[in-house]
């Protein structure tokens, strides 16, 4: 089968109760390093995160404020039932006008819930002066014009995708892989200066593949919602109707919950460098276990 090159699991976001300390153990681990912690999000009062580069992806942190706490929010309440947990997958899509409309029309057609549009003059790397924001309307095409960089982020409920999803598109440059340093937002704009200098750090260079556990729904069923709805040529192999097949030999596989009860996201392979020593085959991190797996 032919997946489109750009279909490419990007993003882990993970929630936690200490956003330093689960960050801190992170970067040990992983032999990263914070790349980014959003200054709009923590404006908004509720949540603070910051961004690791595993190669030319990204493992997001969140965490609620005392003012969330407070007001008993989404994710407060998630901490409450789950504790530290997987929170979101995101997935980089190839054109979110199409992608955005299909996931939308998956399992009880919740729908989009929530979706934003940056643009900023300039070129990946050279930070969002003038950045320019709104919320996205469904089935928009991600704006693309020279001089500008742009970005496109869409989320569904967790109801009809197993977990929060999201899927992004980013212009221009996403579709350079490896040593990627083409426009990704969610991990602003200027984490591309030290790619050249350290592709990766000695433990991984990114994601192979996410392990999710859906609430109630089939875990095969759910597999085939984010086939329908991501589409781009990934594809399910008779054998295995709960593992979907993204570009580049990354997968994303459906579970029942374990003996814990937790849902959503509850697993992450990492590849392992090539040739490097492997630190550890198995660890237990923000209620997450993280295995490193072999070069495809």
């Amino acid at each position: 089968m032919t997946v489109n090159s750009e279909l490419r699991l990007r993003q882990i976001c993970l929630l936690a109760y200490d956003l330093e300390w689960t960050s801190n153990l992170l970067c040990a681990a992983f032999d990263a390093k914070v790349v980014y912690r959003d200054p709009n999000m923590a404006a908004g009062g509720n949540l603070t995160n910051t961004h690791i580069r595993l190669g030319d992806s990204f493992l997001e942190t969140v965490c609620p404020s005392d003012r969330a706490w407070k007001n008993s929010t989404t994710q407060t309440r998630l901490l409450e039932r789950n504790g530290d947990c997987g929170y979101m997958a995101i997935v980089q899509v190839p054109d979110v006008s199409v992608a955005s409309r299909s996931m939308a029309e998956q399992g009880n057609a919740i729908g989009m819930v929530s979706g934003g549009l940056i643009q900023c003059p300039g070129t990946p790397g050279s930070g969002f002066a003038d950045m320019k924001s709104r919320d996205y309307v469904l089935g928009e095409p991600l704006p693309k014009s020279e001089g500008t960089v742009a970005g496109v982020n869409v989320q569904f409920h967790p109801h009809d995708f197993g977990t929060l999803a999201e899927i992004q598109e980013n212009w221009p440059g996403q579709s350079e892989f490896p040593r990627n340093k083409g426009a990704y937002f969610p991990a602003g704009n200027a984490w591309q200066d030290g790619v050249e200098s350290r592709p990766h750090g000695g433990v991984t260079t990114g994601f192979a593949a996410v392990e999710i556990a859906p609430r109630d729904v089939d875990p095969k069923e759910v597999c085939a919602r984010w086939q329908r709805g991501l589409g781009a040529g990934c594809w399910i192999d008779s054998d295995e109707p709960s593992v979907l097949h993204l570009a580049a030999g990354q997968t994303m596989r459906f579970v029942e919950p374990g003996l814990n009860g937790r849902t959503g996201v509850v697993g992450v392979d990492l590849w392992s460098v090539p040739g490097g020593r492997k630190t550890f085959d198995a660890l237990d991190v923000c209620g997450v276990t993280w295995r490193l797996v072999d070069p495809s």
